[in-house]
């Protein structure tokens, strides 16, 4: 049963969330990611669906202050119906782009950042009089089975029942994803907000134990060695502060400067990988580094609707362009100084 003090904390939790998240009038336009049956495309215009980066991309766009509201519900009735009976969800393709045939064509990148993602989008999306029993079932399953990716001895969470690998850019994910569920599940009055929200805590230590690298002062992007590359190592060190982790003593305004002193320049000039990774422009948004973030907004124009750009990427780009003036995104120091010029 919760104490008087657990409630009071959590409700605190709430009030502070509903106070801070950013809200704007500017609804997420997916164009032509979207088509008339819901479904969310991985790249503009395709016959290919993604159901991580389609669920990402909406929860991306409403923390930037969008309302998906049309486009999550629309996302939601087309994905529904094609979760699986064990709660998890495929890869689906089209063979003909003027059909609304869709095919399951491969298993998913990641179960468990997809099964939280997918609580997180429905908790959000749920209405003030509670979860549609449909929505309810789907959430049981998803919860079922993300559980069977618990690795209670650790305390983290593994890609899927196939692969026993844990990862860090996973687990911040369904850190996150429990974190914004104990809010909406407190905001709906469920009585498992508690248990929901010391289960995210618990990930957090796990998360900082089993992946922060004391020698070096960063995290590990795997519990297995890998080779270091841009990604995933190097993207991997964004992804906690998004979610508001940090390594024990790291202060992560001070970890973004280096970040960026040291990859910055490159990741803007994509010399490390051929994807924009707005994902980091978000960071720095979020550190308070706006020229950064006005820098790869500005510079992204171009990539919009090319081969590496994805529904994710659009996510990011128009909910930094939502906020950001336009004199902050055509000034030219913004990316003089991410390139060490100023």
């Amino acid at each position: 049963m919760r104490t008087r003090p657990a409630r009071l904390g959590l409700a605190i939790v709430a009030l502070l969330w509903c106070s801070t998240r950013l809200v704007y009038a500017v609804p997420f336009s997916p164009g032509t990611l979207q088509g008339a049956d819901g479904a969310l495309t991985l790249n503009p215009g395709s016959n290919y669906v993604e159901p991580y980066f389609a669920t990402k991309a909406l929860i991306v766009a409403e923390d930037g202050g969008l309302d998906i509201r049309k486009a999550a519900l629309s996302w939601i009735g087309w994905a529904l119906p094609r979760q699986r009976p064990d709660g998890l969800f495929r890869r689906f393709c089209r063979t003909h782009s003027t059909g609304d045939e869709w095919r399951d064509c491969a298993a998913a990148d990641a179960d468990d950042s997809m099964l939280a993602l997918w609580m997180q989008l429905l908790y959000r999306m749920a209405p003030a009089s509670g979860l549609p029993a449909e929505w309810q079932r789907s959430l049981t399953l998803a919860s079922r089975q993300l559980e069977k990716l618990h690795n209670r001895r650790l305390g983290v969470y593994h890609i899927s029942r196939r692969n026993h690998v844990a990862l860090l850019m996973d687990n911040i994910e369904v850190y996150a994803a429990l974190k914004d569920v104990a809010r909406a599940q407190l905001r709906l009055n469920d009585p498992a907000a508690a248990a929901t929200n010391a289960r995210a805590t618990q990930l957090a230590t796990a998360i900082q134990r089993i992946f922060w690298d004391r020698r070096t002062g960063r995290f590990r992007p795997s519990m297995q060695k890998t080779r270091p590359a841009f990604y995933p190592d190097v993207v991997a060190q964004v992804y906690p502060w998004l979610a508001d982790v940090k390594g024990p003593g790291q202060d992560p305004r001070q970890a973004w400067e280096q970040w960026k002193q040291s990859f910055g320049a490159g990741w803007i000039a994509r010399r490390y990988d051929s994807h924009a990774w707005g994902l980091i422009a978000l960071a720095a948004a979020k550190l308070g580094d706006k020229k950064s973030a006005a820098c790869w907004t500005s510079q992204s124009d171009s990539l919009r609707g090319s081969g590496t750009w994805n529904v994710l990427e659009e996510a990011v780009w128009q909910s930094l362009r939502a906020r950001i003036a336009q004199p902050k995104l055509l000034d030219p120091e913004a990316c003089a100084a991410m390139a060490g010029q100023s």
